[in-house]
């Protein structure tokens, strides 16, 4: 079993707990957000503005990786929505982001990524 995942832990790929500004281009409108989580296969994120589930977006983040940051571009759909009341003028949403198009570059970087901060800071799920 891999570091941080639990026994009922359903996805395949690990996720590390890392918050990173994220731009999400949905329509047109670039939004921004922050993730909540992170792995090679998507983003768990929050952001300010509804977006349907099914919704293709394209996503742009920077990861270090060694000794520099990699800008990382890539398209995913919105796979799942959660509503997040902070008061009666302001809500939030947490997405749930599968990449559906992501280069075996980034996707490398990722996973280094992944790997090192679960090395740094198991989860504790």
């Amino acid at each position: 079993m891999a570091s941080g995942m639990s026994s009922t832990e359903r996805r395949a790929a690990p996720r590390a707990v890392e918050q990173i500004p994220l731009a999400i281009t949905e329509s047109g409108v670039v939004l921004s957000a922050q993730t909540k989580n992170l792995s090679a296969s998507g983003a768990y994120c929050t952001l300010e503005r509804y977006v349907a589930p099914m919704t293709k977006v394209q996503l742009q983040f920077e990861l270090p990786d060694k000794s520099r940051r990699v800008k990382i571009c890539c398209a995913g759909v919105v796979v799942r929505i959660d509503p997040l009341v902070v008061n009666a003028e302001r809500s939030l949403y947490q997405l749930a982001i599968f990449f559906t198009d992501l280069a075996d570059r980034d996707r490398s970087v990722i996973v280094r990524f992944v790997q090192h901060r679960l090395a740094v800071a198991p989860s504790t799920n």
